[in-house]
């Protein structure tokens, strides 16, 4: 994540190429073709993109990623984003340009300066120039943006307190779950080389592509400012009061407490600071039951993935909810130590040195994964676990984003439900 940045200058093109095969629903097994289904309904034009790709491993899980993905997607809806679409467009452009995320970039540039961003705005996030044309709410999201995706990223209280005031609690919630959002989708996209069809061209004004910098070093330089992410120092106090009764929403959102508790059983930190966004924090915790119980990927290599997401978010709370099933994984206590610390990840079995390596391509570099370690992945997990670790990594990419830029102090007794 260190590698976000909007003032980087390059001159190559990669070219990438769609790696997975076209895909049928007569394909699937018969009782999978409800959610085929049911994501065509909630997209209402042809599946593509990042539900294409999970189509491919899960079905359902698509199906709650398009659930979640209304929420940010809809123009015009009484189930949408309380953002307006303008805001959201505009954070869309740029985490397709901090991600180098071709594919994102193509689906929302249109929408972005349908709904007002400026053209010479656009231009300048997708070629890495300085932003000049920035109005003040423009500004306050941008900068927002880039320091939750360098540095240590955290938000400033200056930048918090003008949010707040300009967006309100719910808005600021959403604001960051947006940009998470898009970087949930991304990453599987940016695995797979996702392109946009010519179908979906056809359907769009002409636009210039996002390009892709050619690969970049995917090492993270170590330096003394590297905080623990165990210490008990770090507790802090959350910037938004945290909603865990039912009293504590109007009553037409009480409902939406409901279904979290099914999918978990309790309220959550990290839900109680959702739930400023009822709506959205029912779909997002649904996605998240499926990455908390029903994941096929091998409990060692699951909290591996939450444990790289934290260490390369700086995320405290993303760290403690996986350490305790990380402890009781086969990783051995000397990675736990040694991710903590930043040092090299020397006792890795194959299997975690190819999820280690999959996770840093895409967290870091250019964000995309070379041929050769593509090639190795698939013969080692196979296509659908390989599209399962880079949603499962997005997932807990962006939970971390909330927790920091909430300051969401992990309580003693944290564990993976808790995400």
């Amino acid at each position: 994540m260190r590698a976000f940045r909007l003032a980087l200058a390059f001159n190559h093109i990669l070219n990438p190429m769609n790696r997975l095969p076209p895909f049928s629903e007569s394909s699937l097994p018969a009782d999978q073709q409800r959610f085929f289904n049911a994501v065509s309904a909630i997209r209402r034009r042809p599946i593509s993109g990042p539900f294409l790709v999970l189509m491919h491993s899960s079905p359902e899980l698509c199906a709650r990623y398009a659930h979640l993905g209304h929420y940010f997607h809809s123009r015009g809806q009484a189930d949408e984003s309380l953002l307006p679409l303008r805001v959201r467009a505009f954070i869309s452009l740029i985490g397709s340009r901090a991600l180098d995320a071709p594919y994102e970039w193509a689906a929302w540039v249109n929408w972005a300066l349908e709904a007002g961003v400026h053209p010479d705005t656009a231009e300048a996030i997708r070629e890495n120039q300085p932003l000049l044309m920035l109005n003040e709410e423009e500004s306050l999201i941008c900068c927002a943006c880039q320091q939750l995706m360098s540095n240590d990223h955290q938000l400033s209280q200056e930048i918090f307190d003008a949010l707040i005031a300009r967006f309100g609690p719910q808005g600021v919630v959403e604001l960051v779950l947006t940009l998470g959002y898009f970087t949930m989708i991304a990453l599987p996209l940016n695995a797979f080389e996702s392109e946009i069809t010519d179908a979906q061209k056809k359907l769009r004004k002409s636009f210039s592509p996002l390009i892709v910098p050619p690969a970049r070093s995917i090492e993270r330089s170590v330096t003394a400012s590297l905080k623990p992410l165990s210490d008990p120092i770090l507790q802090t106090t959350a910037r938004l009061t945290l909603l865990t009764n039912h009293q504590d929403l109007k009553g037409g959102d009480q409902h939406f407490l409901d279904r979290i508790v099914l999918t978990r059983g309790f309220i959550s930190p990290a839900f109680a600071l959702l739930l400023h966004s009822p709506d959205m924090a029912a779909r997002i915790a649904h996605i998240g039951e499926f990455f908390l119980f029903e994941s096929p990927i091998p409990s060692a290599i699951h909290h591996l993935i939450g444990l790289l997401a934290a260490r390369e978010l700086d995320c405290t709370y993303t760290w403690q909810a996986h350490l305790a099933g990380a402890k009781a994984s086969t990783l051995s206590p000397e990675t736990i130590d040694a991710l903590e610390c930043g040092k090299p990840l020397n006792r890795l079995c194959p299997s975690e040195q190819l999820a280690t390596d999959y996770c840093y391509h895409l967290l870091r570099g250019n964000h995309h994964v070379s041929a050769q370690l593509y090639e190795k992945l698939l013969k080692q997990f196979g296509k659908s676990v390989c599209i399962q670790i880079a949603a499962t990594l997005g997932y807990y990419v962006m939970m971390s984003l909330l927790a920091n830029a909430f300051t969401l102090a992990p309580p003693s007794n944290l564990s993976l439900v808790d995400l």
